[in-house]
């Protein structure tokens, strides 16, 4: 750049020595940059070992004394391993396994009318969970109380309805805590 003065204000001229880039070859060169980058970071967000490609899924127990709930979230979290992929369900010999544990269930008004009347109750399901390395008995996960939770209206949903929700939240919270490692 060059620099003159009219005025007693500095002006800015671009500069004709041939240094620099040409301007029809800046938008090329940062698309080239953009797609160099591209391959350094993954996006998977899997914080998976590398060759870990089994999980064995215990019978989920119960401490909330919810037994069905127990039942709905062994098979859910089969579901949700079956449904995201990162890791195939077996019934035994699995490279990783996963313990998990219904520690607590609540219903609670959450919101009140004029009259003092319930118009929505929250559900809240929390979950233990432990998933461990078979292959080195390496702790992947050790997390305590992940919540997942469900506000319904009770004149169109039931408790029932609203449970079995929230716990494909808590359910879907455990499997991504679980594959990210955090």
């Amino acid at each position: 750049m060059h620099f003159t003065s009219m005025n007693n204000r500095p002006t800015i001229r671009p500069c004709r020595s041939g240094r620099g880039m040409p301007r029809p070859y800046v938008p090329i060169w940062l698309a080239l940059c953009a797609l160099a980058l591209c391959g350094c970071y993954s996006f998977t967000g899997s914080g998976l070992p590398a060759g870990l490609r089994t999980v064995e899924i215990l019978q989920v127990t119960d401490q909330a004394r919810q037994p069905e709930l127990a039942d709905q979230a062994t098979k859910a979290i089969v579901d949700e391993f079956t449904r995201n992929g990162s890791l195939r369900p077996v019934d035994h010999d699995g490279q990783s396994r996963l313990q998990a544990s219904v520690s607590g269930y609540s219903h609670a008004p959450q919101t009140f009318d004029a009259s003092g009347n319930v118009t929505r109750f929250r559900v809240t399901v929390n979950m233990d969970g432990k998933f461990t390395d078979l292959r080195d008995d390496g702790v992947l996960f050790d997390g305590k109380a992940i919540a997942g939770f469900y506000d319904y209206d009770p004149l169109t949903e039931t408790e029932a309805d609203a449970k079995v929700k929230a716990l494909g939240v808590c359910v879907g919270k455990l499997v991504d805590n679980t594959i990210s490692g955090w």
